[in-house]
């Protein structure tokens, strides 16, 4: 009985991208010291606890006698600081004995870090963390947009009914069930300013996730299409906001460079100087590589073993 109540107090693991994660600025704690602490994010979700898929793009060793690991996991919409000491110390060996890149599943605690600079980085520690795959985060990635963009059209709604204080609580009561994320709305309102040009940067990185998704997955129909058919939501809203949820234009860079590293890793990488080679030969100049490269490490579809080599996800 007591570890079913235990599970039944546990907080929600919510789905969230990592862009909308690492630009949270606002945290709360209630209650005394062992209450809970919260990341309050621009969408209004109160997290204390996530659920994340994505690929492990880096494991590294930072702590004395082996004790504090850290790995980047990737999202298509960015990275997350994954922490696991001696009292994570299953996820710890865990992470010790992976081999890079992998996909995996985590269900972990958001945490944040303020030294002495002022300077504020978020973090999570993991509570389980399992092998995955590439269908299963893919899943995840279209799941999680869908849930993303319920609580963006909850926040516009809630911002654009002009209403506050209790009239805006009963508001949102009757659109949402959850009480944490009435609460965790109505502190995003009161702390983000031009809360509806992050919301809009935030769908632009929903877009990109499903593009992604679209583009690996080899389906070639529309990002809205591909959340309808997979996700069964209704995602009209896409449709009325920028055109960053347009169609896919032919061979962006970011694509040109991924064939080339595709062609050239046949199992064991390839020199980042022969990747710089052909893709000048294709037309990109310099920056625009550099820049394509980035964004392809950060979707965890490629990453850097060692200093001048890349390798294929």
């Amino acid at each position: 009985m007591e570890k079913i109540e235990k599970i039944m107090d546990r907080e929600i693991a919510w789905r969230i991208f990592a862009h909308e994660f690492n630009i949270s600025t606002l945290f709360v704690s209630e209650g005394d010291e062992r209450a809970p602490n919260y990341i309050i994010t621009p969408t209004g979700v109160k997290c204390n606890r996530l659920f994340i898929i994505g690929v492990v793009t880096e494991v590294e060793n930072i702590g004395k006698d082996n004790n504090l690991w850290r790995a980047r996991i990737a999202d298509p919409t960015g990275v997350f600081t994954l922490y696991a000491g001696q009292y994570q110390h299953e996820a710890a060996i865990f992470l010790s004995e992976l081999q890079v890149p992998t996909y995996v599943a985590i269900a972990g605690k958001a945490r944040k870090y303020e030294p002495e600079d002022g300077a504020v980085y978020l973090s999570v520690r993991p509570e389980e963390i399992n092998i995955s795959d590439e269908k299963q985060r893919d899943r995840w990635v279209l799941e999680t947009a869908e849930r993303t963009l319920e609580r963006i059209n909850i926040m516009n709604d809630a911002l654009h009914s002009g209403l506050s204080g209790n009239e805006l609580q009963e508001f949102l009561l009757k659109r949402i069930s959850n009480n944490a994320h009435v609460s965790g709305v109505m502190h995003a309102i009161k702390h983000y300013e031009n809360l509806e040009k992050t919301l809009l940067e935030i769908k632009k990185a929903l877009a990109h996730a499903i593009e992604t998704v679209t583009m690996d997955s080899g389906v070639n129909i529309s990002p809205q299409e591909q959340i309808k058919n997979q996700a069964g939501t209704n995602i009209d809203e896409f449709k009325t906001h920028e055109r960053s949820f347009e169609k896919v234009k032919e061979n962006p860079p970011k694509e040109i460079l991924a064939s080339i590293i595709d062609e050239l890793d046949t199992g064991k990488g390839t020199s980042f100087s022969t990747v710089i080679e052909i893709a000048q030969k294709a037309g990109l100049d310099a920056q625009t590589v550099e820049l394509s490269l980035k964004e392809l490490m950060d979707e965890g579809r490629c990453y850097e073993p060692k200093i001048g080599v890349l390798r294929k996800v």
